[in-house]
């Protein structure tokens, strides 16, 4: 018998990830469960973040293909690891 799948909502999420119960991909994978999408960053010098906005053109099929994709990201968002880049973007 499979267990059941149990899927958080957001405050969940967010609490999890602050209290170190989930890891960074299980957060990210969450967060997709619910209908966001958030994207991680990196400015090749070291730094993170993590964004709920940003546009892309609409994959049209279930098979990966090209995007392109913008967001904008101010100073204040780029963290110095993964983790921070989540908690901050999650509160």
């Amino acid at each position: 018998m499979l267990a059941p799948v149990f899927i958080m909502n957001y405050e969940e999420i967010k609490q999890k990830v602050t209290d170190r119960e989930i890891d960074c991909e299980q957060a990210f994978e969450s967060l997709a469960e619910i209908g966001y999408c958030p994207n991680l960053l990196n400015d090749d010098n070291g730094h993170w973040a993590v964004k709920f906005d940003g546009f892309q053109n609409v994959p049209m099929g279930d098979e990966p293909e090209d995007i392109s994709t913008t967001c904008f990201i101010e100073a204040k968002d780029w963290k110095d690891s993964i983790y921070e880049a989540l908690v901050w973007a999650l509160s």
